[in-house]
């Protein structure tokens, strides 16, 4: 990749460069008019008073002396702090009135004297003036070659034209003040308060900009990267939303390092940046500047005298099209983004078009998935869990389907996760439970001790994190009139990577309600024997990756059997599932499982069957 900007880049990037000057000249501006007001108080002051010169000196930072008169001492242009050496400045500024020397080189010291007989100075008329804060701002002086009487009237009107000194300097403060807030603003309208860094703002308009460059000169080729940080929410959660900020602003301060001073980096919003890289050619290019951020990402953070970890997902997006619009190849770089996201985090893709329509399909799914609760288009079907000693029906699960008018059948896989990441997955879980429990009330109606004894239904870990779901289940089991210990719900081993001490208290006041908790998947995730320990459960399902290969596979068995005798020491109860054959029921039965579902037995099927099912259970 160029190191430097190319001819032509210089030659159409000139806004920078453009502010600052434009900036420079309003300053320039302001202070030629001040300088004009002043000169022309000090005239007056000259001319009225028919005095060779007067000037108005300003104090503070900036003390220039704006002077007039037909014969101006010229050092009070050259070197207006003689007036504070030789003392004159110091009386005018402790005094309350109008200081009126007949003759300035009365009361000063012998060397004093002649220095204020050399400065040409003999009548002297001095005053200081105040802004509105009630600081001095200005010094007005009146300087005449000889000892000069001054009257009361002279005094007077002297006084009267200082203070218009006062209005022309305190005018010019006000403007200076009006643009620095324009300033101000203008930066904080295309800038992100945390970082400083560029918003997204004018991130899109650098963005369109390239663009247009690309669109005049085909060699003006640039590169979008949006980057994500991974598992950011874990910080804020573990160390307060401040800690949280400095890291934002450290990840900004270590992407900024890894790039040109042609480069863009903005801050997007939350835990979102982008970068645009000019003058790229390649995806390769891209390619090694996204490796570059996520090594200049992997080394530790201190963040409140901790050491914090975190990496990026990053998606790249070339400009190509000449139609490309800024907000297109952002949504492009997006979309890659999620998709690195989705291969495993800590990683870079490439955006290409497939990713376009797979984003429309999700979203097409989304909409409808919105409106398939209110138009009943979800059903549950359901499987039974049996008794491996009786061959009874002992239960059932419960697994959501959706009947969608144009697609069929669509099973859970391909709807939970959109409606986890919309946040429809809380409403669809209430109504999976309260249709779960309607079924099995009217179960038990038509079938009486025939009926399945409880419902089992899976709990999402986004459903799970709800602070309030032990709140909900209450509510809906008493609008129901229904038994708390008929549901067992059904949770996975992600739990534990999102939040383990609220898992623990929602699994306590679920457990005090009456509702029976059990492990669903057990040994194809985290498996952690310290986390499986503390939690308070009922009982474990052992996969269906495992029980599937009992039949052919002793080792395997045998994995199976130890899995079982630890679920029954730890004091839970163990379920297996996923059971294709008799002989895997028999092998399960004589490990000690008492309870297990799978198609040797049935299907998931919607309620009619399992209730012609119950009809010949009964009949036996």
């Amino acid at each position: 990749m160029p190191s430097q900007r190319n001819e032509t880049s210089l030659k159409t990037r000139p806004a920078g460069a453009e502010r600052l000057r434009a900036g420079a000249e309003r300053a320039h501006g302001l202070d030629g008019a001040l300088a004009a007001a002043l000169e022309r108080v000090a005239r007056i002051a000259a001319t009225s008073l028919r005095v060779p010169s007067a000037a108005v000196v300003l104090l503070g930072q900036d003390r220039r002396c704006f002077a007039g008169g037909d014969e101006t001492h010229p050092w009070l242009s050259r070197d207006p702090g003689a007036l504070f050496r030789i003392g004159l400045a110091n009386r005018v500024l402790e005094s309350d009135q109008p200081l009126a020397l007949t003759d300035a080189r009365t009361g000063v010291a012998d060397d004093g004297a002649d220095t204020v007989d050399s400065l040409g100075i003999g009548g002297f008329l001095g005053i200081r003036v105040a802004g509105t804060s009630g600081e001095p701002i200005a010094l007005v002086v009146a300087i005449d070659a000889a000892p000069r009487n001054w009257n009361r009237d002279e005094i007077e009107h002297f006084t009267e034209i200082a203070a218009s000194a006062v209005s022309e300097i305190e005018l010019q403060r006000r403007t200076v003040e009006a643009e620095r807030i324009e300033r101000q603003l203008r930066y904080d309208a295309l800038h992100d308060g945390l970082t400083g860094l560029p918003n997204r703002t004018c991130f899109v308009e650098r963005l369109r900009h390239a663009g247009e460059r690309a669109r005049r000169h085909a060699e003006d080729s640039f590169a979008v990267l949006f980057v994500d940080l991974d598992h950011f929410k874990v910080v804020n959660d573990s160390f307060g939303h401040l800690a949280g900020d400095e890291l934002l602003v450290e990840v900004g301060r270590r992407l900024s390092g890894c790039l040109r001073s042609v480069d863009t980096l903005a801050r997007l919003g939350g835990d979102e940046f982008a970068l645009l890289l000019e003058e790229v050619h390649e995806p390769s290019d891209a390619a090694r500047v996204a490796e570059r951020l996520q090594s200049a990402l992997r080394s530790p953070m201190t963040i409140r005298d901790s050491e914090v970890f975190t990496s990026a997902s990053i998606g790249i997006a070339m400009s190509g099209r000449a139609d490309d619009a800024p907000q297109h190849l952002l949504r492009s770089a997006d979309l890659a983004m999620y998709r690195a996201k989705e291969h495993g985090r800590s990683r870079f893709e490439v955006f290409d078009p497939a990713m376009h329509t797979a984003a429309m399909e999700r979203l097409r799914m989304e909409m409808d998935l919105r409106r398939a609760i209110e138009r009943n288009q979800l059903l549950l079907h359901y499987q039974p869990v049996v008794s491996l000693s009786t061959g009874g029906v002992v239960a059932v699960e419960a697994l959501i389907r959706w009947q969608h008018p144009d697609r069929g059948l669509i099973p859970p896989l391909e709807f939970i996760p959109i409606a986890e990441r919309t946040g429809l997955i809380g409403d669809i879980g209430y109504w999976v439970l309260s249709r779960a429990c309607e079924q099995l009330k009217s179960w038990e109606r038509d079938f009486g001790y025939a009926a399945p004894q409880s419902v089992w239904i899976n709990v999402s870990p986004k459903q799970f994190a709800q602070r309030d779901l032990a709140d909900q289940v209450s509510e809906l089991f008493t609008s129901l009139s229904f038994e708390p210990r008929r549901i067992k719900f059904e949770i996975t081993e992600s739990i534990m990577l999102e939040d383990i001490e609220l898992a623990m208290r929602t699994l306590g006041e679920l457990r005090r309600l009456g509702v029976q908790v059990f492990m669903d998947d057990f040994g194809t995730g985290y498996s952690s024997l310290t986390y499986l320990g503390r939690l308070p459960l009922d009982g474990i399902k052992v996969d269906r990756s495992f029980v599937s290969q009992m039949g052919t596979d002793i080792r395997q068995a045998q994995l199976v059997g130890t899995i079982i005798t630890l679920i029954r020491n730890l004091g839970l109860e163990p379920i297996a599932e996923g059971v294709e054959t008799d002989q895997q029921a028999r092998l399960l039965r004589e490990m000690g499982c008492a309870f297990a579902q799978g198609f040797v037995f049935s299907r998931p099927v919607p309620p009619r069957e399992i209730d012609e099912l119950l009809r010949n259970s009964a009949g036996r």
